[in-house]
């Protein structure tokens, strides 16, 4: 049954476990089972203590998968439960509260896995929702049958709040303010991951830096106003022509890089740099005026996990002004980096 904890402050969510625009920012959020949180965490124990609960967590629902941002009480960074008997997966597809006061006897999760061993034999949950998407839930759970009172369910909906304030706070330090991107300490983590990945998965990482030719005549010409309109409008057409699996962060100024994996070829990097060039030959309106805006993209590939990722990240920026003497929007492929000892 739904409860009276449905007083979300938010009206317009995006719910759905298996949404593409929640799941996208789902991966977004880079979230993933024991972060060692510690704001999460005392989310955690608190709901524990204060509601006797010997089972919480902070739940990142995929779909048929849930990842404990925190955990009490389960022992595991994730569990893989059917969506059709996830009771976290009901409070995403809802956006709204659960209580399950006896899941013995419910219909549905009656069957769940961990209601069929005797670990679970109640529940209550709200969503997790932050930047007005539903990424989870924050649940607790009983091991037998249990009636949660209000007092206890007005605890949860507040600790919910606060758990999406966490994951609030934990976005906007990893944001570009402007341009809503990722900033650097969200590429840099996102690179290193890449990185490490392609001893599993192979194929090839690209990293491309990429910058804004002249863009201080923009500045001077149109103001600070006008330049922000550049940078803001470049990012939008640097995610439009890339892959939604890409990464496009700003470091600042007129700094732009981005991140492409599973690549088959440096060819492969070269098709997606040609659609970045093309998308800044498009015309540019600054202000009600039409300007040409050129750009240099440096690019570098690797297909070796023991790269450092910094390396990456320095050969890409070396070919970026070796592409910025050749005149107008253009790209240039560093050498190969070494990775010889």
């Amino acid at each position: 049954m739904t409860s009276p904890l449905n007083d979300s402050d938010e009206d317009d969510v995006i719910t759905g476990v298996r949404d593409a625009r929640r799941l996208k920012a789902v991966a977004d959020a880079d979230l993933h089972g024991h972060m060692a949180d510690l704001d999460l965490d005392a989310v955690v124990a608190t709901l524990r203590l204060a509601c006797a609960s010997p089972i919480v967590v902070v739940n990142i629902v995929g779909p048929d998968q849930q990842t404990y941002a925190a955990e009490t009480g389960i022992g595991a960074e994730c569990t893989s439960v059917p969506d059709t008997l996830s009771f976290c997966a009901e409070v995403v597809d809802s956006g709204e509260a659960l209580t399950v006061p006896d899941a013995a006897a419910h219909p549905i999760y009656s069957q769940n896995p961990m209601v069929l061993t005797g670990a679970i034999g109640s529940y209550a949950g709200v969503p997790l929702i932050d930047n007005g998407v539903v990424l989870g839930s924050v649940a607790m759970f009983d091991r037998g049958a249990r009636e949660f009172s209000p007092e206890v369910l007005d605890i949860l909906r507040h600790q919910g709040k606060l758990a999406g304030s966490v994951l609030a706070l934990r976005r906007s330090a990893r944001m570009d303010a402007l341009t809503g991107l990722p900033n650097r300490v969200l590429y840099g983590d996102r690179l290193a991951g890449a990185v490490a990945r392609l001893e599993r998965n192979g194929g090839m990482v690209c990293v491309m830096y990429l910058d804004i030719d002249d863009f201080k005549t923009i500045n001077d010409t149109f103001g600070h106003g006008g330049g922000d309109e550049v940078l803001i409008e470049l990012g939008r057409r640097l995610v439009g022509v890339l892959r939604p699996t890409d990464t496009v962060a700003r470091f600042g100024g007129d700094e732009f890089v981005t991140l492409c994996e599973n690549l088959g070829s440096v060819d492969d990097a070269e098709q997606l740099a040609a659609r970045v060039v093309a998308a800044a030959a498009e015309p540019w309106e600054i202000q009600g005026r039409s300007r040409t805006v050129h750009v240099s993209i440096g690019i570098a590939v690797t297909d070796s996990a023991d790269i450092e990722p910094l390396e990456l990240l320095d050969e890409a920026d070396a070919a970026m002004y070796l592409a910025k003497s050749v005149p107008g929007s253009t790209s240039v492929v560093a050498p190969a980096p070494s990775t010889e000892s």
